[in-house]
C-alpha cells in the first residue's frame, strides 16, 4: 500500500484531535516533530509508514526524569530489577491504560499498540479516522 499526501495530513490532522482531547484531561500532550523539544506527557507521533495501518498514531507517555532515574540505576548498579526501573515501568503501564480510557472515552479507536505492532509494546495506537461520539 502506498500511503499518499493526504494519509500523512489525516494522520496530522488526527495527531491534532488526540493532542486536543488529552491536554483537556488535564494531560500535556505534543505530536513529535523535529523541532519539538521532549517534554514529560504523551507524545504523539504519526504512522505514516506504508503498511495497513498508515495514517494512525502512536502514543508514548514520556517521563524524562523518571526515565533518567530508571536507566541511571540499571547502569551504574547494572541491576536490571532495581527499584527505579520497576517503578518506571509501572507508572508507564498506568498511564497507557489511562490514555487508552481517556482517548476511548472521548471516541477514538485507541488499543495497546502491540496489537497492531508488536514492537511497540508500551505505546498506544490510535486506529485512523475521526472519532465516533455516542
Amino acid at each position: 500500500m502506498t500511503v499518499g499526501k493526504e494519509d500523512i495530513t489525516a494522520g496530522h490532522e488526527l495527531a491534532d484531535l488526540v493532542c486536543r482531547e488529552l491536554c483537556r484531561a488535564g494531560i500535556p500532550a505534543y505530536t513529535m516533530r523535529p523541532e519539538v523539544t521532549r517534554g514529560p506527557g504523551a507524545r504523539v507521533e504519526v504512522d505514516d509508514s506504508r503498511d495497513d495501518h498508515a495514517g494512525g498514531l502512536y502514543v508514548r507517555w514520556s517521563a524524562p526524569s523518571l526515565a533518567e532515574a530508571a536507566v541511571r540505576a540499571v547502569t551504574e548498579r547494572q541491576d536490571p530489577a532495581a527499584p527505579e526501573w520497576r517503578h518506571h515501568a509501572k507508572v508507564a503501564l498506568l498511564m497507557r491504560t489511562a490514555l487508552i480510557g481517556i482517548l476511548r472515552l472521548a471516541g477514538f479507536s485507541a488499543v495497546p499498540a502491540e496489537e497492531v505492532d508488536d514492537i511497540a509494546e508500551g505505546d498506544v495506537y490510535v486506529h485512523a479516522g475521526t472519532p465516533s461520539r455516542s
